[in-house]
């Protein structure tokens, strides 16, 4: 995210993910609701980390008058990351149960972490903030693909782009990897591209386009 716009990361990250969901959903377990929480475990703290390295600005707000806040610091920027991870660890989990590894597990996290991010932009008010999808918004080009298809929709793809070229590689299929993990952001690179310079320098009508003069009086 920004400032740093690091993206290529999620490369390594979201594989990560899918073989620990893997790794986690083969283990047998005594009871139904018990295996649920083992399956959400590698959502949570995938999450966890996400959120506390892309919200650690909220613990700037504490800094102000740190005599008094400071101490609320630490929990500010646990706390509120340990609770929205709570969305990935429920995708997680159901993508577990949906489908098997591979393709098919990519696919269906993909569609339950798209559906928990739209939850969290909505729940109790909402708290849109890091959603996946951001992540493809740099460069400008590859932001342009959200008209078509909304932060939510690129947050599907992205999750796509991330987690299955890892997930092929490990399986032999370099061939289908490199495609994925290539084709889509070029596709929507030139799209963006051509998307921006069709723009022309549009007029609202009824704003100004330049400050009024000042007037002063004697």
């Amino acid at each position: 995210m920004a400032p740093l716009f690091f993206w290529p990361v999620l490369f390594l990250t979201f594989p990560v993910l899918i073989w620990l969901m893997d790794r986690v959903s083969a283990q047998p377990m005594s009871s139904r609701w018990r295996q649920l929480l083992h399956m959400s475990m590698p959502g949570w703290w995938f999450g966890f980390g996400y959120f506390v390295f892309g919200l650690f600005w909220i613990g700037e707000a504490f800094l102000v008058e740190s005599e008094r806040f400071l101490w609320a610091l630490p929990f500010a920027v646990t706390m509120l990351p340990a609770g929205l991870t709570l969305f990935f660890a429920a995708a997680t989990s159901i993508a577990c149960l949906m489908a098997r590894p591979g393709l098919e597990r990519v696919l269906a996290l993909a569609i339950t972490l798209s559906i928990a991010e739209w939850l969290r932009g909505h729940v109790f008010t909402g708290f849109p903030w890091n959603t996946i999808g951001y992540a493809l918004t740099m460069p400008l080009a590859l932001m342009q693909s959200s008209a078509l298809i909304g932060i939510y929709g690129l947050t599907l793809v992205a999750v796509l782009i991330f987690a299955a070229p890892g997930v092929l590689l490990a399986q032999g299929r370099t061939t289908l990897a490199m495609a994925i993990a290539i084709v889509p952001v070029a596709t929507m690179a030139a799209y963006g591209t051509i998307r921006l310079a069709s723009l022309d320098d549009a007029v609202v009508p009824g704003v100004p386009t330049h400050r009024p003069a000042e007037h002063s009086s004697a």
